[in-house]
């Protein structure tokens, strides 16, 4: 079975040509599945229609999971948990794709399983990115106009990079210095959605959902291929990054959660998911794993074929 796999299209205004061109060459890798691993759009669901619509004549099954951009909206009030169920699965259908965060599906002899994921902070750098620096955790919001505000943590203080425990990234933001005026580092989803419960809670929630479609699958057939838009695995986050904007959103990468259902069940062989922005195909704990993602320039689809 040979999968084309994509995530992180990022559809924009600025981006569609290249999008189109890496849709073209979807469309012309000879595959019998079609994978989205999330971020179809960049700045919500109103986008995602088209970056489908450019792939709507694949002949095989297509298959998606959402990612965190395809549910960002402009201002608050949020509605997040609307967009995730009814929105995105619908766009879906009308374009002829499989939503994997509703069910799984069999074809031929694999079941496809999958949901998006989130992150609940265990792959945050504790490692300082630069020498001296200092940090002050900060709140990210909207206010009532929908401009992004930033305010005091309460009790927040200026400390050590090393000292920041996962407690420090749920407001979505921090202060960093080494010399010189102070710099904001954000994470955006705090700024574009609103699930009502924490990070970790959502990571509970999406690595329950991924355990019961493998439950199901694995009733059913012996050969899994699973897919998320977060990442799964503590040695798929394992580097260090000297870019203290970048360092920080490490924290947003994903969660353990995720691996350990995949684990925990007979018959995985592949796991497909993005976010990262690091395309690569590895070997984690005896399952293949292949970030999707075609955010970088130069980055194509993923062909990968299993064996039959």
């Amino acid at each position: 079975m040979r999968i084309v796999a994509l995530s992180d299209l990022h559809l924009g205004d600025a981006s569609r040509a290249r999008v189109a061109a890496i849709a073209q060459a979807a469309l012309g890798a000879d595959a019998d599945v079609l994978v989205l691993a999330g971020d179809c759009a960049a700045n919500g669901p109103e986008r995602i229609p088209e970056a489908l619509a450019l792939l709507s004549s694949f002949p095989g099954p297509r298959l998606l999971v959402p990612g965190n951009h395809d549910l960002w909206q402009r201002e608050p009030p949020f509605d997040t948990w609307h967009i995730y169920d009814e929105v995105i699965p619908a766009i879906a259908a009308e374009h002829g794709f499989h939503c994997l965060d509703r069910e799984p599906l069999i074809f031929g002899d694999m079941a496809f399983v999958g949901c998006m994921g989130w992150y609940d902070y265990s792959f945050r750098q504790t490692r300082a990115p630069a020498p001296d620096i200092t940090v002050t955790p900060i709140d990210v919001a909207r206010d009532e106009e929908g401009q992004v505000a930033f305010s005091a943590v309460p009790g927040a203080t200026a400390g050590q990079w090393e000292d920041l425990v996962a407690a420090d990234y749920a407001p979505g933001g921090l202060i960093w210095q080494t010399e010189g005026a102070p710099h904001a580092a954000m994470w955006n989803d705090a700024a574009h959605l609103d699930w009502g419960r924490s990070d970790p809670e959502m990571a509970r929630h999406f690595a329950g959902r991924l355990r019961e479609h493998l439950d199901y699958a694995a009733g059913r057939t012996a050969r899994i291929a699973a897919v998320t838009h977060f990442v799964p695995f503590a040695e798929l986050a394992d580097y260090h990054l000297e870019d203290p904007k970048r360092a920080f959103a490490r924290a947003y990468l994903g969660s353990p959660l995720l691996g350990e259902a995949l684990l925990a069940t007979q018959g995985v062989e592949l796991v497909i998911y993005g976010h990262r922005h690091r395309q690569e195909v590895r070997e984690v704990r005896g399952l293949v794993t292949a970030d999707a993602g075609v955010a970088e320039l130069d980055a194509g689809p993923l062909l990968l074929t299993l064996p039959d």
